[in-house]
C-alpha cells in the first residue's frame, strides 16, 4: 500500500514539475500578431510573460495600451494536450485565449491559438501568434547587467 501511495505522489509531483518547466520555458518577450473575434481587424503588439508562483503573468501591449493578464497551464481535448490559457479584459469585455505551446527552430517558445469572448458567443474566434523576441530579451539582459 505504501508503495502505491509513493507512486501516486511521485506522479503528481512529476505533473507539477512539468507545468513548472513549461512556465519557465515560456518566460520572455514576444511579438504578438492577431485578429479580433468576429472581425477582420488585425493588430500587432508585444506580450511579456513572466513566471510567478503557480501561474504566468502576461502583460499585453497593443496600440500603446497595456493590459495585464493571467495565464495557466491547463489541458485540452481528450488527449489532455497541455495548453496555455490566458484570461484578460479588453475594452470592458472578458476574453480568453487558448494557445498551443510549441517552439521555433532555435527552441524558443512559440504560441498560437484562438481568442474568444467569455461573455458572448462567437461565430469566428480571433487568432493570435506569439513569436519569441530574442532582440528584446538580449536588450533586457544587457540592461539588467549594468
Amino acid at each position: 500500500m505504501a508503495a502505491l501511495i509513493s507512486i501516486a505522489l511521485s506522479c503528481a509531483w512529476a505533473k507539477e514539475d512539468e507545468s513548472d518547466l513549461l512556465y519557465t520555458f515560456l518566460q520572455g518577450t514576444y511579438e504578438l500578431v492577431g485578429r479580433w473575434p468576429d472581425s477582420q481587424q488585425t493588430y500587432t503588439g508585444r506580450a511579456v510573460l513572466s513566471k510567478t508562483a503557480d501561474f504566468i503573468k502576461v502583460v499585453r501591449t497593443i496600440g500603446g495600451e497595456q493590459i495585464e493578464a493571467v495565464g495557466k497551464i491547463e489541458t485540452a481535448t481528450a488527449d489532455k494536450i497541455k495548453v496555455l490559457r490566458v484570461r484578460f479584459e479588453q475594452d470592458g469585455e472578458q476574453y480568453e485565449a487558448t494557445y498551443l505551446i510549441g517552439s521555433d527552430l532555435d527552441n524558443y517558445g512559440r504560441l498560437t491559438g484562438y481568442v474568444y469572448s467569455r461573455e458572448r458567443p462567437s461565430g469566428q474566434p480571433g487568432l493570435e501568434a506569439l513569436f519569441y523576441d530574442r532582440q528584446a530579451e538580449q536588450n533586457r539582459a544587457g540592461t539588467n547587467e549594468r
